[in-house]
């Protein structure tokens, strides 16, 4: 098969990753980028899957200095690299799929039972209000605040084992500090977490938890980008789209536990989890946007960081990051944001007063130091 581009994280190599290509050569995954060439076998390579759509796939493998990984794009390229791929590691690719389709079909039958014999209620309800959505809204209304922090501190509890979080240093306090200034005054307490990761992403969950990841901090080019993403991601818990999505994939059991007043049972098992996978759609991304321009202004950080770090993404060559893999119209959303822009006018927005090489060097340094020593 020909060989994919695709975005290597690698000690010694830049922060922000490299482009690289990659292909499947026997039991070998080789990788060339500028002069360099690299043949890994199959056996060494560990698979990983997240994302907010759950399509970014990541193979690392232990190297010289640190853990090396490289991150795939989601779409049919990524495909056809995993499908040539030899049977040592097909194997780990075929456990995280049956693991997908066995629990898609627990939930499936699970939810089925519980709606014909239990919740008649809602499925009228349901059929009174013509689809999903529209339950998940009503449902996330009638949530009180104290009981949506206490759904988010369990799904936090639920996903802080499978994070490396970053506990110290200037990216985390340069995170909480931009947090604080753009949620200032909000009902919710936020609390900001920095979690040690390639992938460029972060997320947002009920009652005020949002993780960055390191992939993103070094990918961004300046703090007011790194703000543009946190003023987004404070609108999917400001405006309850969060709630709204978890309550929408956990289905009806959701609602029966919402509606005898169980914000802490077993029911919430696994949220965590579907929280992780979690894709918000046009209409919602869009809410999130133009409600994160906002709070740029009121926090008076420039707003051109936002639309230009989805730009740049965009146009890279490697591997679409999930917020842009889970948006159905990259091109209209990055010129519905400029619009809103010109549309604001000018105001007072003095630059961020961070030294953001400095920042990036030590979570980058931070990242070579945890990963796990060579084989």
């Amino acid at each position: 098969m020909e060989s994919i581009k695709v975005h290597l994280f690698a000690p010694g190599v830049d922060a922000g990753g490299v482009l690289a290509r990659a292909q499947f050569a026997g039991l070998l995954l080789r990788i060339s980028y500028g002069d360099t060439r690299l043949a890994v076998p199959a056996e060494r390579l560990t698979v990983k899957h997240g994302g907010f759509d759950g399509r970014q796939w990541l193979l690392e493998w232990p190297g010289e200095g640190g853990t090396v990984a490289v991150l795939l794009p989601s779409s049919a390229e990524a495909e056809r690299l995993l499908a040539g791929a030899p049977a040592a590691l097909a194997a780990q690719l075929d456990r995280h799929g049956r693991r997908d389709r066995a629990r898609s079909l627990r939930f499936r039958i699970g939810f089925g039972l519980v709606g014909a014999f239990v919740l008649l209620p809602f499925i009228l309800l349901g059929l009174f209000l013509a689809n999903a959505d529209r339950i998940a809204g009503w449902a996330a209304g009638q949530v009180s605040l104290a009981q949506e922090q206490q759904l988010g501190d369990l799904a936090f509890a639920q996903m802080r084992p499978s994070l490396k979080l970053v506990e110290a240093g200037p990216a985390p306090a340069m995170v909480q500090a931009i947090g604080d200034r753009l949620t200032a005054g909000s009902k919710y307490h936020y609390q900001w977490f920095v979690a040690d990761s390639p992938e460029v992403n972060a997320f947002a969950m009920p009652g005020g938890y949002v993780v960055v990841y390191s992939g993103l901090i070094r990918t961004a080019d300046s703090a007011e980008e790194v703000a543009g993403v946190l003023a987004h991601e404070v609108q999917h818990v400001e405006l309850r789209h969060s709630l709204k999505n978890m309550i929408h994939g956990l289905g009806w059991r959701a609602l029966l536990a919402l509606a005898m007043g169980d914000a802490s049972g077993g029911i919430w098992a696994g949220m965590a989890e579907q929280l992780g996978g979690m894709a918000y759609g046009r209409d919602l991304e869009r809410q999130a946007d133009l409600g994160g321009l906002k709070a740029l202004k009121r926090a008076g950080i420039a707003p051109d960081g936002l639309v230009g770090f989805f730009a740049r993404l965009a146009q890279s060559e490697g591997a679409v990051p999930a917020f842009l893999s889970s948006h159905p119209a990259t091109a209209e959303r990055i010129d519905n944001l400029r619009r809103a822009i010109a549309a604001e006018g000018d105001y007072p927005a003095a630059p961020l007063p961070y030294d953001w090489a400095a920042i990036r060097a030590a979570i980058s340094a931070r990242s070579a130091a945890s990963a796990p020593p060579a084989r």
